[in-house]
């Protein structure tokens, strides 16, 4: 590899009294660098020899070298000018380097099984070295220890100790959360980045930094629970997931926002589609699993959270689905509502709008009990990890399985964009990101609508997934021969229900029979604009919304006054809407053809039809 690491040498600097006073001339390799701070006149990395890890602050010349190298994982560097930090108090060692000579980029690590410092010092005190007033203050070496990771306070937990470092503390083969961690055994701490499948008998030392519900499975192999926690620690995050009897277990003993020692958990490769988690692997907690408690001192040195924030006014440049982290004020609380989906399945949903310095606003989707339970005062901070973004008339954002929300978190951000929100909020104007759920009020919106003859020589609906576009068109027919279905009454179920010989409805899938059914739409409608026509099947809430009554009206209506029931019907045909399509290829009697469903509509606004041509007009002289 053309170099060496001095194996042993970080140990060493804090054991002896020669190295501890002159702690140049050591050849380390780069294990971690924090994103983020690239351009700061710090950085806090960590560094190993081959044998142990430690953490090291890269200041003055040091941080303007790894600055302009892009120093990363696996580069190696020769330390030129350096000191040493220790807070004994609480077992705290930072190397504090001034100046560096980099000697090779890019290498695998020599050793990716290496002990903590912090670790090993903690277990043998009577061999760190005499410290005297020299080297640096207890203030900066503090500030290095801490500066890796942030320190929140989930609404969902008890109050968590301030984040530091990793700990020393290993763990005891044992089943159970445990009593004291002081059970633990002598071996290393592991980092959660350098959990693989090639590593035997680790033992990681980690927060629970998101924990989902115990959920329910069912298909046609059996029935069981599932469990989902993240697990944070200085070095990153990685998803575990526990099943049936396992999943029970684990789910009564690990609490958000409390720090585990864990080991023997089976290592698996990440499932992406599963979680917004980079570590390339995840954790299956099984049987054999030994899980305990990090209690007093011992949890003081695992991290609460990490946030990589960005402004609000940068989500429009994020692409949708991705999960993204974000501060901001807490501008207005919508009512909560219930949403259908096209199962029949209701959610419950609020909305809520958050602002920050970059003058931008954006909405805010919660979901089920938290959108039921929400109760915070508007001005409130609001930091959310791993929230996505979605795209639908402008950017927003939207709480999922794995998101977590932080209300008024102790972190230099929330006071900081809280201090500026009191002092400006009167005299600024928010600009919203999305807008107005697709009723033609926006320009951009209009202006991104195709016509229907476009959208079929494009080849709209040939991808995997389908594809989205917005006309504006006429209803020119409506089918209203068989508009609904007989559907089961039972939430949740939308099959169709077969009538029996003494007059009930059967649903096979409930395996039962009821007295009467409930009537959704399936209605089949024309639209056309000035290049073409098409076909589009409006489902239960899109048809209703379109019709203003339920299928069990309409129906009611069709039997017992049909020239009422011809007038509500022929009174939308000839009206113009704004219409959000689904086009996805659908195969048929062995044929393959485009079919064509309504996500939305709205009724047209004509004073912003008109402006925006009145726009265009100005844009053309």
């Amino acid at each position: 590899m053309g170099v060496q690491l001095l194996e042993g040498d970080l140990l060493d600097i804090f054991r002896i009294p020669e190295r501890y006073n002159n702690p140049v001339g050591g050849i380390y390799q780069v294990v971690q660098t924090k994103k983020g701070e690239t351009n700061a006149k710090k950085n806090l990395i960590l560094i190993n020899d081959g044998k142990y890890h430690v953490k090291a602050l890269l200041r003055n010349k040091a941080a303007e070298t790894a600055q302009q190298a892009e120093l990363e994982r696996g580069d190696v560097f020769k330390v030129l000018s350096a000191e040493c930090a220790v807070i004994k108090e609480k077992k705290k060692f930072v190397l504090l380097v001034d100046e560096i000579e980099i000697l090779s980029r890019g290498l695998d690590l020599f050793n990716s099984s290496t002990e903590f410092v912090d670790a090993y010092l903690a277990e043998h005190m009577n061999e760190l070295v005499t410290l005297t007033e020299n080297g640096a203050t207890p203030s900066e070496a503090a500030s290095a220890t801490s500066s890796m990771s942030s320190k929140v306070a989930p609404t969902s937990t008890s109050n968590i100790p301030a984040p530091q470092a990793r700990a020393v503390p290993q763990m005891k083969p044992r089943g159970g959360n445990g009593n004291s961690s002081a059970s633990q055994s002598s071996r290393p701490i592991f980092a959660i980045e350098q959990i693989s499948p090639y590593q035997n008998n680790w033992t990681i030392k980690a927060r629970v930094s998101f924990k989902g519900d115990l959920k329910k499975w069912q298909n046609n192999r059996g029935e069981g629970y599932i469990l989902n926690v993240n697990l944070l620690d200085s070095s990153g995050e990685i998803r575990a997931t526990a099943f049936n009897d396992n999943a029970v277990k684990f789910n009564e003993i690990l609490q958000e926002g409390k720090a585990y020692f864990v080991s023997k958990a089976r290592v698996q490769p990440a499932k992406p589609q599963f979680s917004n988690l980079k570590h390339p692997y995840e954790l299956s907690l099984e049987r054999d699993c030994v899980v305990e408690e990090c209690m007093n001192e011992d949890a003081n040195d695992v991290p609460e959270m990490h946030f990589n924030f960005i402004k609000l006014n940068d989500v429009n440049n994020v692409e949708k689905n991705t999960a993204i982290d974000v501060v901001g004020i807490l501008k207005s609380v919508g009512p909560h509502f219930e949403l259908a989906a096209k199962s029949g399945k209701k959610f419950d949903r609020r909305d809520v709008e958050l602002v920050d310095d970059s003058g931008a606003c954006i909405s805010l989707g919660l979901w089920g009990e938290q959108a039921i339970k929400f109760n915070l005062p508007e001005g409130s901070v609001v930091a959310l990890k791993g929230v996505r973004v979605t795209d639908f008339n402008g950017k927003s954002l939207s709480m999922g399985n794995t998101s977590s929300l932080f209300a008024n978190p102790d972190i230099q951000e929330a006071y900081t964009l809280k201090g500026w929100y009191d002092a400006n909020a009167s005299n600024t104007t928010f600009k919203a990101l999305k807008t107005e759920g697709g009723s033609g009020d926006s320009s951009k919106f209009i202006a991104e609508r195709t016509t229907i003859a476009k959208a079929i020589e494009s080849n709209l609906g040939r991808s995997e997934k389908g594809d989205y576009f917005s006309v504006k068109a006429a209803i020119s027919f409506l089918k209203v021969d068989n508009f609904a279905y007989p559907a089961c009454l039972n939430e949740g179920c939308q099959k169709k229900v077969i009538l029996q010989s003494d007059n009930t409805w059967r649903c096979e899938k409930c395996d039962m029979n009821h007295p009467h059914p409930k009537y959704r739409y399936m209605l089949t409608i024309s639209i056309m604009d000035q290049t073409g026509q098409i076909w589009l099947t409006l489902f239960n809430d899109q048809a209703e919304q379109l019709l203003g009554v339920s299928a069990n009206e309409l129906t009611e209506l069709k039997e017992s006054n049909n020239q009422a029931f011809v007038a509500l019907t022929q009174k939308v045909q000839m009206n113009e809407y704004d219409f959000r399509i689904r086009a996805r290829e659908d195969n048929y009697n062995n044929e393959t053809r485009i079919r064509y469903t309504v996500s939305n509509l709205h009724e047209l606004k004509w004073k912003a039809e008109a402006d925006f041509l009145a726009n265009e007009l100005l844009k053309a002289l």
